[in-house]
């Protein structure tokens, strides 16, 4: 998905017509993929995507992120956006058997890597989905990470908004109302991505498992209720994202205005491909750089697919043989508080999509779109404390209805995947159950810190790298 490219700016029409033409070729070799079903699926796969942040000894954010890249020399750390941001790639794993434990051992042994170089350097790794610490001045084109890549997208954004700096207003118990300079301010939105392998036949019905749990993933892992000092939404992440990006790219079905970073326009009715065909047809193409690749490569659809922000993306991949295969990202959960929270997230994501896209009867058919958008927004706002509407046409208390009526239907699908009962117990038993009890995620313990302390973030931040460095799950965290 980040793909670098040549230059930071000043693509022409004509580097955009030849993209298209690329695209428009790929797509059509795309569809005939569909039509033939070409795409192999021979075991399920996961995997994740970690965002994280550099701070100082003073907890502020630490724009170190290139050396820290260069230095550890990991392929699996990669660069964000900004210089007090990376993001960790797991490798792939077959969802089976202890997948949870062997994920958890790798992420833990990359992360000691991670704090090994910044102690040297005065500082620390932080798993947060807004970094408390951060302040609008910090947000300057001096801190974005030095790829072409990212100067690219923010150029042809402005651009495409007719000049128009991004803004960000949004309310929760405070107002923000800000004007930012850059794209850049999209860095104050780090997330968990988990990537899981689907066969074409499947595809449609573990796409639109994904949007319904969506809303449940944001409840659980909300992990961003303060931006700027102000106290905002439980998971503020959502609106700053969707904002710091914000272009209308087509009207919905509903005649609403469908955004770059969005949750999406209705349920996917056929395959996948539907969202390839949106791609082309609605989105404006930001980085329109040419590849002398074949069209089997898909190198544009790919391009063009990772600067549309859904927060559930379908992917094309390749199987280690060369034959195309499809996975979903799921982008809704937050990052962090801890590894072993991140994973036990990674582990409930997986067994709910199990068991919503296994229902005899598809879920999408009792419940409507809007009502999942409905849902999304409400779970960003107040997390675990909100009323949802749910496939039984009922509306349920957030927390009620992940503890009586789901948490029993995903622990037990993950049985019916085959994975191991210690992995079970461990992070469904001893982390997402107590967490769903008690009412805890990472924004709610932010909240009750600054209730408690009032808002000191620095003392906060401190608080927080006390536990996390300790990688026991939010809900056991003091105060």
């Amino acid at each position: 998905m980040g793909t670098e490219v040549s230059k930071k700016e000043n693509y022409t029409e004509k580097d955009v017509q030849a993209f298209k033409a690329k695209l428009e070729e790929e797509t059509e070799l795309l569809r005939r993929w569909f039509s033939e079903k070409t795409f192999e699926h021979k075991s399920s796969m996961t995997g994740i995507e970690l965002e994280a942040w550099l701070v100082d000894n003073d907890m502020m954010p630490n724009p170190t992120g290139a050396k820290f890249i260069k230095e550890l020399g990991n392929p699996q750390i990669v660069p964000e956006i900004s210089k007090f941001n990376f993001e960790i790639n797991s490798s792939p794993y077959e969802l089976s058997s202890n997948v949870f434990s062997k994920l958890h051992e790798e992420l833990k042994s990359i992360w000691k890597d991670c704090q090994g170089w910044t102690s040297e350097h005065e500082g620390d790794p932080v798993l947060m989905g807004t970094l408390a610490t951060l302040r609008d001045n910090m947000l300057s084109l001096d801190n974005m990470s030095p790829q072409n890549r990212y100067f690219a997208i923010n150029d042809q954004i402005i651009k495409m908004r007719g000049g128009k700096r991004p803004t960000i207003h949004f309310e929760g118990k405070d107002e923000l109302d800000l004007e930012f300079e850059s794209v850049l301010v999209e860095c104050a939105a780090t997330s968990l991505q988990v990537h899981l392998s689907v066969s074409q036949e499947d595809a449609k019905r573990y796409y639109n498992a994904s949007l319904i749990a969506s809303p449940l993933m944001v409840a659980i892992s909300a992990n961003s209720p303060y931006f700027f000092g102000r106290e905002l939404w439980d998971e503020s992440r959502i609106a700053v994202f969707e904002q710091a990006v914000a272009m209308d790219c087509f009207v919905g079905k509903r005649g609403n205005l469908i955004q770059r970073v969005t949750l999406g326009d209705d349920y996917v009715k056929d395959s996948l491909m539907e969202l390839f065909e949106q791609n082309l047809d609605h989105y404006p193409i930001l980085l329109p750089e040419t590849k002398e690749t074949k069209p089997s490569e898909m190198s544009h659809i790919k391009m063009h697919n990772g600067t549309i922000w859904r927060w559930n993306r379908p992917i094309i991949g390749e199987n280690g043989d060369g034959t195309p295969h499809l996975r979903i990202e799921h982008r809704a959960p937050s990052a962090g508080p801890t590894i072993i929270d991140s994973v036990a997230n990674t582990a409930f994501y997986l067994g709910l999509v199990d068991y919503l896209a296994n229902l005899e009867n598809p879920p999408e058919d009792s419940l409507e779109f809007i009502d999942i958008q409905d849902n999304f927004y409400k779970a960003a706002k107040k997390s675990f404390y909100c009323p949802v509407r749910w496939i039984d046409g009922k509306v349920w208390d957030m927390q009620q209805l992940l503890v009586d009526e789901l948490y029993p239907q995903v622990k037990n699908a993950l049985i019916q995947r085959g994975i191991d009962n210690g992995d079970i117990i461990k992070y469904m038993d001893e982390v997402i159950y107590p967490r769903l009890k008690k009412g805890v995620n990472g924004a709610r313990w932010q909240k009750a810190f600054v209730h408690m302390h009032g808002k000191k973030f620095q003392q906060l931040m401190e608080s927080y790298l006390e536990n996390q460095r300790k990688d026991i799950p939010v809900h056991l965290w003091s105060l």
